[in-house]
């Protein structure tokens, strides 16, 4: 029997970071112009770029980063001579994205990595060929316990991230990077519903009460707001994962 010489995925763990528009609680079927029919988690997540968590991150995605644009080069030079001549070069597609002042047009000091997860697909290849599959993160709260089903994770709330590094290259256009494929998420301070997060009001994690699944039943069947975003969330992957 033939040996998978594919190699396993590298797994990372972000530092703390603030969670901007964040799907995680159910899938993002994208709108009419740009659909996403197999649906899509996914969350940016913001760090100030001289904190010194970010540069180590960003220490240890390079390499791998490097080694993604260097096999599309290699990747490149298989391609028709016509193709190469029509593309011209490889163009690397940013690690990160760098904010700006949209006043001042300087950078804000701050930068946003991309995590995404396809939430639904169908395996291509080997003994499972044709068989649909389902996946979504698994979602835990500071204390490492499992969110429960009910917990809106609305942007503001900061957390870590987990993911799986992919490099990718593009043919038809010779784009190429390094994807940050979501796995987990660690939620350490919710902004939920609308609500401030708990730092804005000057406060600091402490020992004491913890909320429970109990309470986010009780509060759910007390409140007679508007929770008709991101209400739903497990921490159960179904399905295969088909990276």
């Amino acid at each position: 029997m033939a040996k998978d010489t594919k190699p396993k995925p590298v797994s990372v763990t972000s530092p703390r970071g603030v969670f901007v528009f964040p799907k995680l609680s159910e899938p993002d079927y994208g709108t009419k112009e740009y659909p996403k029919p197999d649906g899509e988690y996914s969350v940016k997540l913001r760090l100030k770029v001289d904190d010194p968590a970010t540069e180590a991150f960003i220490k240890k995605l390079q390499p791998h980063y490097d080694a993604a644009i260097a096999e599309a080069e290699a990747e490149f030079k298989k391609l028709k001579v016509e193709t190469r001549k029509k593309l011209g070069e490889v163009k690397p597609n940013e690690l990160y994205t760098t904010l700006y002042d949209q006043e001042t047009e300087e950078p804000t000091g701050e930068i946003e990595f991309k995590f995404k997860m396809t939430a639904s697909g169908e395996t291509k290849k080997g003994p499972r060929a044709g068989k649909k599959w389902t996946r979504k993160p698994d979602l835990f709260d500071a204390r490492m316990k499992p969110i429960p089903a009910g917990v809106n994770i609305w942007g503001g709330s900061q957390g870590k991230v987990s993911a799986l590094l992919s490099p990718y290259f593009i043919p038809g256009t010779a784009a190429a990077g390094l994807s940050l494929k979501l796995a987990g998420v660690q939620v350490i301070e919710l902004v939920s519903n609308g609500s401030r997060s708990a730092s804005s009001y000057g406060f600091e994690e402490e020992d004491g009460y913890e909320t429970s699944e109990e309470d986010v039943q009780d509060r759910d069947t007390s409140d007679d707001g508007d929770t008709s975003s991101d209400d739903s969330t497990s921490s159960t992957t179904t399905g295969e994962e088909d990276f």
